[in-house]
This record gives structure tokens, C-alpha cells and sequence, in this order.
């Protein structure tokens, strides 16, 4: 069996995205034929469950943040080998973009005393286990979605994350705020966009961060100064603009 640690995206990398070292500065679009989620038991049930209990905004903005960073380690990191052909890696990555903004529905959010990701990580830790021997997790693989679900909004230039970790990273700042649009094509981004809209995405979010801040003061998104501004700056179009400080 292949090492569980990049079976599932474990690998240690530097939190400091400026020290990431891609293939090419030049990205070459990618087709959307090629960013399609997996279709295996496991992915379908984080399917079902994400279809059925996110609104439709933050379901498709997860969907977006998946297809970017498949897109963005087919043309910058290819060393990742993660691709949308099949493949654990895949699966765990689907798995992680699918349930990080699990908290952020009105029920959970006024359920729990927890920042929103920690909420999140740790239903997925659960969630992912569960189900039948085929449609189920293994452990490494469930915690491996949990850290980088329960860190997805700890952006700092200081230690390691995983690899997991680094794509949610790319994959939320870029819809979020416009960050880390050096790493792919604006061709590819535009496609990625129109499967999955945008629409009022960035209202959206931004309430949601308001929301979260006002019901619990000392979550984990306060620490991120202006991030509301960023997010509504970012507007309602592809997710270019803007630049993460």
C-alpha cells in the first residue's frame, strides 16, 4: 500500500505560500472535462450530504474551490500528482473542499460555541468513518480532511501544513479574495465559474464572516484583519482581483 502520508495529501509543506516552488509561471488553461469530482461511494455520500444541507451558494463555491485546485496542481504542482482521473488523493481533496464550510449554515452556526471550521473538522472526522466498508474512510484519511478543514482559515507565513492544507488555502483565497491567481489561467477560472456561478458568492461570504464574528468574538476568522473589505472588494465577478497581504 502506498504511504498513507501522500496518499492523503499528509505531506508537510511550508505554510509560507511565497516559498512554494511551482512547475511554471506560465499556467495553461484547463478544460472543465477535466476537473470533474469523483464519482466514487465515498465522494457521492459527501455529495448527497453537501447538496442537501448547504445552500446553494457556499455548495457551488465549494465546488469551485475543488475544480481550482485540481487545476491549479495539474499546471503548477504536478509533483502533487493530484488529478480528477481517480485516485485517493483526489477523493480526500473532494472530500476537504466539500465539508470545509460546513459550519456556516444559520443551524450549525447557532448550535455551537466552536469557530466554525473546528466544528466542521471534526464533523467530518466523523462523518468520512462512517457509512459501509466501501463508502467509508479510513482513519488516516478522515483526519487528514479534519486538519486541513479545522486550519483552512489559518493563513500564516509561519511552520508547516499539509499539502491538504495548501490546496484548501489556494483553492478559498483565490474565490474568496482573488488570491493566487498567478497559479492558474484566467481561461480556466472563467470556465470553472461558469459551471458553477458565482452569482452573489462574496455577499454571501461576507455576511457569514459578519455573522460569525458578532455570535462568537474569538473565532477563528477574527484573526484575519479586513477580511470582510477583501471579500467585498473581490466582488461578484471570477475571483482575480484583490491580492491576500
Amino acid at each position: 500500500m502506498s504511504d498513507p502520508l501522500s496518499l492523503f495529501g499528509l505531506t508537510a509543506l511550508p505554510a509560507d505560500q511565497s516559498k512554494l516552488q511551482p512547475a511554471t509561471t506560465t499556467p495553461q488553461p484547463v478544460s472543465i472535462s477535466s476537473l470533474r469530482p469523483p464519482t466514487t461511494p465515498l465522494a457521492l455520500r459527501v455529495d448527497e450530504y453537501c447538496k442537501t444541507h448547504l445552500d446553494e451558494d457556499t455548495y457551488r463555491h465549494s465546488l469551485r474551490v475543488y475544480s481550482y485546485g485540481v487545476a491549479i496542481a495539474t499546471e503548477c504542482f504536478p509533483d502533487w500528482k493530484l488529478s480528477s482521473d481517480g485516485g485517493k488523493l483526489n477523493e480526500t481533496w473532494f472530500a476537504c473542499a466539500m465539508f470545509h464550510d460546513a459550519g456556516t449554515t444559520p443551524a450549525v452556526m447557532q448550535s455551537t460555541r466552536l469557530s466554525y471550521e473546528f466544528w466542521a473538522g471534526i464533523f467530518a472526522l466523523d462523518f468520512l468513518q462512517e457509512g459501509d466498508k466501501e463508502g467509508a474512510a479510513t482513519k488516516d484519511q478522515a483526519e487528514s480532511v479534519a486538519e486541513a478543514i479545522i486550519r483552512h482559515q489559518d493563513v500564516q507565513p509561519v511552520g508547516n501544513v499539509t499539502l491538504l492544507t495548501t490546496l484548501i488555502h489556494l483553492g478559498t483565497l483565490l474565490d474568496n479574495i482573488g488570491a493566487g491567481s498567478q497559479f492558474i489561467h484566467p481561461d480556466t477560472i472563467q470556465a470553472i465559474v461558469q459551471q458553477y456561478p458565482r452569482k452573489g458568492w462574496s455577499g454571501c461570504f461576507k455576511r457569514t464572516v459578519e455573522r460569525e464574528k458578532k455570535q462568537k468574538p474569538w473565532a477563528m476568522v477574527s484573526r484575519i484583519e479586513g477580511f470582510e473589505d477583501k471579500i467585498e472588494e473581490n466582488g461578484s465577478n471570477a475571483g482575480v482581483t484583490g491580492k491576500y497581504d
